[in-house]
């Protein structure tokens, strides 16, 4: 157990050193990093992934995976972009992407509490009919741009809560996409830490069973998990069609990787090894600063997700090694 300790505490301060000397280095090769504008740009490229991100944790922390956030994220922001270009108002627009989610994580909850297929199988198969949908859909992957879009939709991507300019060429930017990733996280952190139902979620991950003796109805959390997931990551597509002034097909796919990473980051940094907000946070902040940084290097696109693999790899070797597997050995909920 000590043992277990010591190396626990060897690797986080390896880890620790490594993120230093990278950020000292890009700081010296590339003086703009830390600029208060380029730290805000980080902000506002992670607030995508941290919706989605904070939606998958509940889907974590109940014991399950969902790897149908990427049609969630990309059928919910198509559904909405269809519906403003067919001249229906932003209201019910809006309304309608969330849904897309809301009925993608009933269907699979469905899947998973009633037939007993296994989340992985569910929500796999789920996130192959929608990507079906999506390009049956938009012709092959046409993508669907909006020309005059409402200002209710330009605000989630685009708008500023706190816009200065601080020097020539220098412009302190702060988005309300950032405002709204903080808020939900912190709505969420409560929930899940300070609630009874972000306790019986949490019961529901670790022992199901003893949840369901103690009156827990296990299949009704797993149910309300994959709807909150559905429903973020319906709401984080929303958020990047605004940032591109409309629908880009499987721009879902680029998330859902990082998304997942950025978890895994969390529930391992956490004390109780689970899924929870603030880690996921920083996970989500990590994956932003390496692709800001990628990005300012003039990295090719396919050569970053070879490094965005690598450090999945690498969070993946840290936790085999301490030997805690914490999504790997990680049980799911029996219904």
């Amino acid at each position: 157990m000590q043992l277990a300790m010591f190396k626990e505490k060897q690797f986080g301060i390896i880890i620790a050193v490594a993120i230093l000397v990278a950020l000292v280095v890009l700081g010296n090769v590339f003086p703009v990093f830390f600029g208060p504008s380029n730290i805000l740009n980080i902000l506002s490229q992670s607030s995508v992934l941290a919706i989605m991100a904070i939606g998958l944790c509940f889907v974590i922390v109940v014991g399950g995976i969902d790897l149908s956030i990427v049609v969630s994220f990309d059928l919910g922001a198509m559904v909405a972009m269809l519906l403003l270009k067919a001249g229906i108002i932003w209201p019910i627009a809006f309304v309608a992407g969330l849904a897309t989610g809301l009925l993608i994580g009933l269907i699979n909850s469905f899947m998973v509490v009633k037939v007993k297929v296994s989340p992985f199988l569910t929500t796999l198969g789920t996130m192959l009919i929608g990507q079906s949908i999506e390009k049956i859909v938009t012709h092959g992957g046409d993508s669907i741009f909006i020309s005059g879009m409402p200002g209710f939709f330009v605000f989630l991507g685009r708008g500023s809560v706190y816009l200065k300019q601080i020097s020539e060429g220098s412009m302190v930017d702060f988005k309300f996409s950032v405002l709204l990733a903080i808020l939900l996280a912190i709505v969420t952190y409560f929930v899940l830490c300070r609630t009874i139902f972000g306790r019986n979620l949490s019961a529901v991950g670790a022992q199901s069973a003893a949840a369901e003796l103690s009156g827990v109805s296990v299949g009704r959390y797993v149910t309300y998990a994959f709807m909150i997931s559905g429903v973020f990551s319906a709401l984080a597509g929303l958020v990047a069609a605004s940032v591109a002034s409309g629908f880009v097909p499987m721009t879902g796919s680029y998330y859902m990787l990082d998304a997942i990473g950025a978890v895994f980051v969390g529930s391992i940094i956490s004390k109780r090894k689970t899924a929870n907000i603030q880690g996921t946070l920083v996970g989500v902040i990590l994956f932003g600063i390496v692709a800001n940084a990628l990005n300012i290097a003039g990295v090719h696109y396919y050569w970053q997700n070879v490094v965005r693999g690598s450090l999945i790899l690498i969070v993946l070797g840290f936790d085999g090694i301490l030997g805690k597997n914490v999504l790997v050995k990680k049980k799911v909920a029996k219904i």
